[in-house]
């Protein structure tokens, strides 16, 4: 508890210091990594590896924000961005309404693609001179720039690639809520839109006039370029990285064949130079998730992440009405200090990793229009001449609503969306009532132990004598010939499982008899085995067999008495778990001896609800095949608590398995 207490008072120092512009956020990110490393224990040498190897951890991301940003010159450079623009307002014509909601559109696009003050120095200087120079007044033109800019990133990949990068999701996951999102932005946008021009009489006046310079002729294939790599990326899920390269390609082909090579090497350069500070931000970042998967992080951290955010009234609260924690690189600014408290609801598992994203989108739509520390909102400010905290006043109010409605609709439509149930409800459930989908056994079945054995005769006399000793004990025990983890729970007649077996082999001294008692759930779950085994002459009799066997059930009887929590948990409700327990969803892989990594799922369990069977032949595991990962990397997945996505094989056909929420000890669902 100490040590966690100082790790945070660590984060609200680093946090002050970017509040008050003392630091900036590409220094304070690595320097709070090193702090907290520091106060959370981590040796030297093993600091000096997070830095390392976490500089480079997301690599992939900063290398798609630079190739992003080639793009993004490329569009420029050649034209297409001026000929969208000019296309919108040739559309647009003498009404300053329907124009500037044209040149929105225009904007949002350009940004699905777009990244970096460059582009935005490059797009806003040919926007707003249209806007201002046909009578949107300025106040609104500089306002309407950035609400469109934010409206179209929600769709930009180089942010997508980081969200499936850090927080290890699939964009499938996240497609539908940034459509509803995307909905929700564009209609506050348009209200927005109706009521300024409402209230706006003057017109604006431009102290520079606008550039009269021609426009380089570009054909008309040549304006597909900026939503080139959305295409690639969700419809042919290339790499962002790829999708830009493919993308800056044709745009200077079919613009500047002859020039192609000199346009893309000068947008290299001045791409390089535009995002080079989010490069450098990222590379911290990296640091800050290394330092905190580690198990000093994770153990000091532990009692302040909880299950809190878990309830729906905190989290529309924290990520829809605190939304402006976001501005001045606040607490929930993903982008500056506030990547450390994701990082801990991550690394506590606090939420499914999507719903994390999910907040993350929704509060960034206040960070990207509002916050006066950004360096897109200074430039706008002086290039239109309207005070910064002004467009801050004029925007906030909106945006905090986009917030909180996107807050709203995680909770409210979070399975549909995701796929997840992650919120508790409103009104907790009775112990009794929670929860109805066959993870647990009926009231019926508790202290009741079906007992099987493996058909042999010395088995079966070791299970009646198993049956005897737990009838002794109070235990409502029966023979049973079945396999538990072929259902869920929800119609067994039994809360725990006990499976007999033997076997012997012949040493000088006599012969081995080994009885070995195998304890399950009611979904086929292993939760603890013994053996027992006596050397003596001649074959194995069958009062041997159930003298071990009545060491079985003592050493059952030991267990029981040295862990009541999870025994009570078993023979009352058919599920050994513990409040102390890590998130689970209830699968294992392993490697078998024909070399397929196969799956081991609990029925009735979140993998099994989602549809993952035992003994599935899992062949790509969140998009990659299982060997590029390695075998115990890919087993140790899971243990992780992540809703990670799979392609298995079963019965000669191929299933798409996308896991849900985890179960979590301490939600009340599972209590």
């Amino acid at each position: 508890m100490i040590v966690g207490l100082l790790l945070l008072a660590v984060f609200l120092a680093f946090a002050v210091l970017m509040y008050r512009r003392l630091l900036p956020a590409i220094v304070a990110v690595p320097a709070m990594t090193v702090a907290m490393a520091l106060v959370a224990g981590l040796p030297i040498a093993q600091i000096g590896t997070i830095v390392v190897s976490g500089a480079s951890s997301l690599a992939s991301v900063y290398v798609a924000v630079i190739f992003g940003a080639l793009l993004g010159r490329v569009t420029m450079d050649t034209g297409i961005a001026r000929a969208l623009v000019n296309l919108a307002a040739e559309y647009g014509g003498e009404r300053p309404f329907a124009l500037a909601l044209a040149l929105c559109a225009i904007v949002a696009l350009l940004f699905t693609s777009l990244s970096g003050l460059g582009a935005i120095i490059m797009v806003g200087s040919i926007v707003l001179p249209i806007m201002m120079t046909t009578g949107v007044p300025r106040s609104i033109a500089a306002t309407l720039f950035l609400l469109s800019f934010a409206l179209g990133f929600i769709f930009n990949i180089v942010n997508w690639k980081f969200y499936t990068q850090y927080f290890a999701v699939a964009p499938e996951q996240m497609t539908r809520y940034a459509l509803v999102l995307a909905a929700i932005d564009a209609c506050a946008l348009v209200i927005y839109a109706v009521v300024a021009f409402r209230r706006e009489r003057g017109y604006a006046t431009f102290a520079v006039k606008g550039e009269e310079a021609a426009t380089p002729r570009v054909p008309a294939v040549a304006l597909v370029t900026p939503v080139l790599p959305l295409v690639l990326y969700y419809a042919f899920h290339l790499d962002p990285t790829l999708a830009f390269i493919l993308a800056a390609l044709f745009g200077v082909l079919v613009t500047r064949p002859r020039r192609a090579i000199p346009t893309l090497v000068a947008a290299a350069i001045r791409g390089v130079e535009d995002v080079a500070p989010a490069v450098l931000l990222f590379i911290g970042i990296g640091m800050l998730l290394t330092a905190t998967r580690t198990p000093q992080f994770a153990a000091a951290l532990a009692p302040f992440a909880g299950t809190w955010v878990r309830n729906p009234v905190a989290f529309v609260a924290i990520f829809g009405l605190a939304s402006p924690l976001a501005l001045y690189r606040g607490p929930l600014n993903p982008f500056g200090v506030g990547i450390a408290i994701f990082t801990i609801l991550l690394a506590a598992h606090a939420l499914p990793p999507v719903l994390l994203v999910a907040a993350v989108m929704a509060v960034v739509q206040v960070q990207n229009v509002c916050d006066p520390t950004n360096t897109a909102n200074v430039w706008v400010a002086n290039f239109t001449g309207v005070s910064i905290d002004e467009i801050m006043r004029r925007t906030l109010p909106w945006q905090v609503g986009v917030a909180t409605a996107a807050a709203l609709a995680i909770v409210l439509f979070g399975n549909a969306l995701f796929g997840v149930r992650a919120f508790a409800s409103l009104v907790p459930p009775a112990y009794a009532d929670a929860p109805s989908s066959g993870l647990v056994a009926p009231p019926s079945a508790a202290h009741r132990i079906a007992v099987d054995d493996d058909r042999s005769a010395l088995a079966r006399d070791a299970a009646e004598a198993t049956i005897a000793a737990l009838a002794r004990d109070g235990y409502g025990a029966f023979a049973a010939h079945e396999n538990p983890n072929a259902s869920d729970c929800a119609h067994k007649t039994y809360a725990a499982y006990l499976f007999v077996t033997t076997s012997s082999f012949a040493l000088v001294e006599g012969t081995d008899l080994d009885v070995g008692l195998r304890l399950e759930d009611c979904g086929g779950w292993i939760v603890e085995e013994w053996h027992d085994h006596a050397v003596a002459p001649g074959a194995p009799q069958p009062e041997r067999a159930r003298a071990l066997a009545l060491e079985g059930v003592r050493r059952l009887e030991a267990w029981a008495a040295s862990d009541p929590v999870r025994a009570k948990a078993l023979f009352t409700r058919g599920l050994a778990l513990a409040p102390s327990d890590p998130p689970t969803y209830f699968y294992t892989l392993f490697k078998t001896v024909d070399g397929y990594m196969r799956a081991y799922v609990r029925a009735g369990g979140p993998a099994y609800d989602a549809g993952l069977r035992t003994n599935d032949i899992v062949d790509k595991l969140d998009g990659k095949f299982w060997w590029e990962y390695g075998t115990y990397q890919t087993q140790l997945r899971a243990y992780d608590g992540k809703p990670h996505r799979f392609e298995v094989e079963r019965n000669g056909s191929t299933y798409e398995i996308q896991l849900g929420a985890p179960l979590v000890p301490a939600h009340p669902a599972s209590s």
